[in-house]
């Protein structure tokens, strides 16, 4: 069966990569590059390649604020967790985006027989036909594609709706395109040549450690483990245990959102709590002292005990590696998580951790090898040795490029957690030690066509115009 994506389905696609909903991942920023690149589908950041105006030297120049004019981010947002004051270049508003789907003529001057009812044509001729085609005609409905061909005979989404004998069909292909209104670079100086732009996801890392050549270090971070876990021989998951926080409920008044226990150890933003009073699905919004706060009205006086549901799982990610140290190790060699299932199935004893490779033997408290060990690595933004602030929030898409002593799996990552200001854990998980350099992601490049363009003199000024297509 072929993967169709519809248009509508494409349209939302670009809504979430452009961010025109301001949600993760986040809003772009418009760059322009200086390198002689001509991108191509494999391209990733380098320091040979997609560096930005910073100078007139044509060449890498991170490390130091642009001397050329090249902004500071323009259109800025004040959310603490999208405040892009370090970054360089033109932040785009997601939702100023227009998309919208447009139908190319593909395959015309065409005649096809069909059976008024039926969902199939045949047709003169099927060259240059493709599955996901649109199909015009005479009987045929709007908005209908080709599903599947065999030969000249062709299967459509929809039923005809009148019988065609020789009548003339045409096929062609929706293009969806998001465009965003023209955007101005004005420079103060010389910032040499200029040969393309592209989208970068926004993120808010110094320029004294963006594209900075082993401005990162990567370390092993610190082991976590997990008890009373389970797993049976042969399968492809473990399950955590599930663990419940207990604490005594000393007030709560119906209609209100907020309980008092007697203790609020243990208790975190997030977790689910069931208790007297306590509305089905109920969650944690915040906690002062022993006073907590909820997302819905308590239904009643709550009273009793209060039961918060620990999320086990949640410092967890795709790509940590697994072992056990006991014996027998129920856990092969080279096992990493590859998918997580947050919520318990019912009679299981807590979530699901997927792995790479099937158990080699029982994982249980009775065989006295119930701990699972979890390995990853972080990373500390160091330039030069010393640690400084990296900016960075969960959920931010960063490029970790190899340094020059290590061989690290280089990659496009997302920011998992920020244990502090200056390290920072990524999903997938990161694997490895030594030195890497951190660049913005790239999400789309393009080369002017009638590039480069020479920047020699204060005023001079490039616009862009985007255009983003899904075929």
């Amino acid at each position: 069966m072929a993967l169709l994506v519809t248009d509508q389905g494409e349209i939302d696609s670009l809504r979430t990569l452009l961010n025109a909903t301001h949600k993760i991942p986040r809003n772009l920023v418009l760059k322009l590059y200086t390198s002689n690149t001509t991108p191509a589908e494999s391209d990733v950041p380098s320091v040979a390649n997609y560096y930005e105006p910073y100078d007139a030297s044509n060449s890498a120049g991170y490390g130091v604020s642009p001397s050329t004019g090249y902004p500071e981010v323009i259109n800025n947002r004040t959310e603490e967790d999208q405040d892009f004051t370090e970054q360089y270049g033109i932040l785009l508003n997601g939702n100023r985006w227009d998309i919208g789907t447009t139908l190319n003529a593909i395959a015309t001057g065409r005649t096809a027989d069909g059976t008024s009812g039926t969902y199939s044509i045949t047709v003169n001729d099927a060259a240059d036909i493709k599955k996901g085609d649109y199909a015009e005609g005479a009987g045929i409905p709007t908005n209908t594609y080709v599903v599947d061909i065999q030969g000249l005979d062709l299967e459509l989404s929809q039923q005809l709706t009148a019988t065609m004998s020789t009548t003339a069909v045409s096929f062609g292909r929706g293009r969806t395109t998001a465009s965003y209104p023209e955007q101005v670079f004005t420079f103060t100086s010389a910032a040499g040549s200029v040969y393309g732009y592209y989208l970068s996801r926004a993120n808010n890392m110094p320029v004294t450690l963006q594209g900075v050549v082993d401005g990162g270090s990567v370390a092993s971070g610190s082991q976590i483990t997990k008890s009373g876990c389970k797993g049976v021989i042969g399968s492809n998951y473990v399950n955590l245990l599930d663990v419940n926080v207990t604490p005594t409920i000393t007030s709560g008044v119906s209609g209100t959102y907020e309980i008092a226990v007697d203790s609020a150890t243990n208790v975190a933003i997030g977790q689910r709590v069931t208790g007297t009073g306590i509305a089905a699905q109920t969650r944690v919004v915040g906690i002062s002292g022993t006073a907590i706060y909820l997302d819905k009205a308590l239904t009643g006086a709550a009273s009793g005990t209060a039961t918060f549901q620990v999320n086990v799982a949640e410092n967890l990610t795709v790509g940590m590696a697994i072992s056990q140290t006991a014996t027998p190790n129920g856990i092969a060699a080279n096992t990493t998580i590859v998918g997580i299932d947050l919520e318990t199935k019912t009679g299981e004893i807590g979530p699901r951790v997927y792995l790479s490779e099937l158990l080699v033997d029982n994982i249980q408290v009775s065989n006295g090898n119930d701990a699972i060990l979890y390995d990853f690595s972080i990373v500390t933004s160091d330039p030069g040795g010393s640690a400084i602030d990296h900016n960075l929030n969960p959920g931010d898409v960063i490029y970790i490029a190899q340094g020059t002593s290590s061989s690290l799996p280089a990659a496009h990552y997302t920011v998992f957690e920020t244990p502090t200001s200056s390290t920072f854990t990524t999903t997938p998980a990161l694997s490895g030690t030594g030195d890497a350099t951190l660049y913005s992601s790239i999400f789309f490049a393009e080369r002017f066509t009638n590039g480069p363009y020479a920047i020699q003199n204060n005023g001079d000024q490039i616009k862009v115009t985007l255009n983003v297509s899904l075929d």
